[in-house]
């Protein structure tokens, strides 16, 4: 029998085929991994320049954003002093320096040129030895404003702001991309809204709509924090960085610190490259590499508060020319943490039928106890994490996944929980040492607890199986989604609704598009709402200023418009308000117009209203009394109509 040998060339074919197979069996799943990677960035890209158009579109509309023209804002005249060798911003007005007690807001309010929340004048600048300092961190004004007016360009606000912000929000979602890729296998929708909530929870779409100096500093410091987070992620995560990026991830953290010195706690970061990096890298030159940058930000400082109050340890707020007498008010206590804390986790949105649905509120409305101080006089709008942000609830697993699953997000851990105890600490600060609380300065923590909040969601929910990661996933995906909302609903009205007043075309656009879901809101009440209105001066109203109102009715029917209306008229005759008749011209949705007249003494006006389906808005306009045949003998300077305690009663 003769035996077939198999050729020596086929032999060859088939070991050739039989490691390409393996080839391809040991290759695949990197080749897969890679597709994934490229996806999750791609998609990541693309929630970035949506939200930076966003961001641009947020401040634009609110003052125009241009390379010229931003003269007036402080950190370009502070940037200007610094290119003249000068640390003062100029000399105050005269007469504010000629007044017994210039830090009384009752007699330099004249003086501080205040006429918009936008255009300051010297208001909440500092006064010291007769030179006028910016309290505002320096850092914004040295990286950005300096350069930029060497190259001949003088930024509004606006663009100062936004840049800012958006380098920023880039840096937070670097960081998210490095956690992700630590968390391994996670669904692209849950990446995207991972990165959309850092992007619209994190309060820097609120700031934008108002950006004046108060919100560049902020954003200035949230840029700068963020850097320094995402080269440190980097580090740790790889366990390795070139000389460069450490020094370079030192002195993010100085910048921030020269910034918003809230934003030192995030500094904890620099330890523990060093802890981590240490094994890896001689010590000594690693220390100094992350130490002296910081050390050199934080001298030059303290420095600058030395050589401009005496005192390195003063950045000028007790010398401040704001609404109250800063130099009298007192800071550290701790009686301001209690109802700091309140608001700042807990005091809920208020919500409306009309667009944009939800509305932040001062904080003695939701605070169940009495505040302290001067809590009462220097309210500001403040928005709870918990009810506006509910997905940093998810930190309550970081440290359950450090100790019971530590390859759930590996070297990562320690940090994320490091930047959440930052965040916290930086909310403990702030409820010390001010007596008031305000939405904007949760940008200072906002993100450091976003970043440790969806780092813990995306890792439970990636080990989870089962029903149990069907729960996870669609539970942590509805909290991350309402904070998209609430963080996207508020940056409508920031804190003085400035969309609606420098855009009304714009905002009624907006309401007519909403109007569907705010009719189908009355249609489940049943009856016809007051809404939300986007009021200019109420509750006084000045003679032939016209105010609009909107009412949102699940049909047509007639209702009753309560106001309680009295009339204050001040009078050249007379040094104190005296009262005198007025009219109130009222008109209707359906075009009618009617007038009521409006006693001295005061009275509930009663106004029937004809209701459509749908919006209806509704005018009113004070008439002078000679308007309506009212005689009045005494000379009047200014009429003023109160119109309080509005209120809809519904008719059939």
């Amino acid at each position: 029998m003769a035996l077939s040998m198999p050729a020596e060339g086929g032999l060859a074919d088939r070991r050739g085929e039989s490691v390409n197979q393996l080839r391809r069996v040991v290759t695949a799943p990197s080749a897969i991994r890679a597709t994934a990677i490229d996806r999750v960035t791609v998609a990541l890209c693309a929630v970035f320049t949506l939200a930076a158009a966003f961001y641009l579109w947020t401040a634009g509309t609110t003052s125009p954003i241009s390379l010229h023209g931003g003269g007036a804002d402080p950190y370009n005249q502070l940037a200007n002093a610094f290119l003249h060798l000068r640390l003062s911003v100029g000399r105050p007005p005269a007469g504010l320096l000629a007044l017994r007690d210039p830090y009384n807001p009752e007699r330099n309010v004249s003086f501080q040129g205040l006429t918009s929340v936008l255009h300051l004048g010297i208001h909440d600048f500092s006064l010291f030895h007769r030179k006028l300092f910016l309290t505002w961190g320096p850092a914004p004004a040295v990286v950005l404003l300096v350069p930029l007016q060497l190259l001949g360009f003088e930024p509004t606000a606006s663009l100062t702001v936004s840049i800012f912000a958006i380098a920023g929000l880039g840096f937070a979602i670097a960081t998210l991309r490095v956690v992700l890729r630590q968390v391994g296998d996670v669904p692209i929708w849950m990446c995207v809204l991972a990165a959309f909530t850092l992007a619209l929870a994190s309060t820097v779409p609120f700031v934008l709509r108002r950006p004046a100096i108060y919100e560049e500093e902020i954003c200035g410091g949230y840029c700068f924090v963020m850097a320094g987070i995402w080269l440190a992620i980097c580090a740790l995560a790889a366990r390795q960085a070139s000389l460069a990026r450490l020094v370079l991830m030192s002195l993010c953290f100085g910048l921030a610190i020269g910034s918003r010195p809230t934003l030192a706690f995030a500094a904890v970061m620099l330890v523990l490259v060093f802890l981590f990096l240490r094994k890896v890298r001689p010590r000594r030159g690693l220390l100094i590499s992350l130490a002296m940058p910081l050390g050199i930000c934080a001298v030059l400082l303290l420095a600058y508060n030395q050589a401009r109050f005496g005192d390195p340890f003063e950045n000028g707020a007790d010398y401040q020319l704001s609404g109250i007498n800063q130099y009298a008010a007192h800071f550290d206590r701790f009686s301001y943490v209690p109802p700091g804390l309140w608001f700042y986790w807990v005091s809920p949105p208020r919500t409306a039928v009309a667009f944009p649905f939800i509305f932040l509120t001062p904080p003695p409305l939701s605070y169940p106890g009495s505040l302290p101080g001067l809590y009462p006089k220097a309210v500001e709008q403040t928005g709870g994490l918990l009810p506006m942000s509910p997905i940093v609830v998810f930190l309550v697993v970081l440290p359950w996944l450090r100790r019971r699953r530590p390859d759930a997000l590996g070297r990562l851990a320690l940090p994320l929980l490091a930047l959440a105890a930052a965040g916290m600490a930086g909310i403990l600060f702030l409820t010390y040492v001010f007596f008031s609380t305000t939405e904007r300065y949760e940008v200072d923590f906002t993100t450091l607890l976003l970043l440790g909040a969806l780092a813990g969601w995306l890792a439970v929910a990636n080990g989870a199986r089962g029903w149990s990661r069907r729960a996870v996933r669609a539970g942590g995906g509805l909290l991350a989604t309402w904070g998209c909302i609430a963080g996207l609903a508020t940056s409508f009205t920031g804190y003085y609704n400035l969309l609606a007043l420098n855009h009304p075309q714009t905002w009624e656009l907006l309401q007519q598009i909403s109007s569907p879901l705010s009719r189908a809101i009355v249609t489940l009440e049943g009856h016809p709402v007051l809404a939300e209105t986007a009021a200019k001066h109420l509750p006084l109203l000045e003679v032939g200023e016209p105010e609009s109102l909107t009412i949102i009715s699940p049909d047509t029917r007639t209702a009753e418009l309560l106001a309680s209306v009295r009339t204050m008229e001040l009078v050249e005759a007379a040094p104190e308000p005296a009262s005198y008749p007025l009219a109130l011209l009222v008109r209707g949705p359906d075009g009618t117009s009617s007038i009521y007249r409006v006693r001295p003494g005061g009275e509930t006006m009663h106004v029937p209203v004809s209701l459509s389906p749908g919006s209806n808005h509704l005018t009113l306009t004070p008439l002078a009394a000679e308007a309506v045949g009212i005689k009045v003998s005494v000379p009047v300077a200014r009429r003023l109509l109160l119109v309080k305690h509005l209120s809809l009663q519904s008719g059939g």
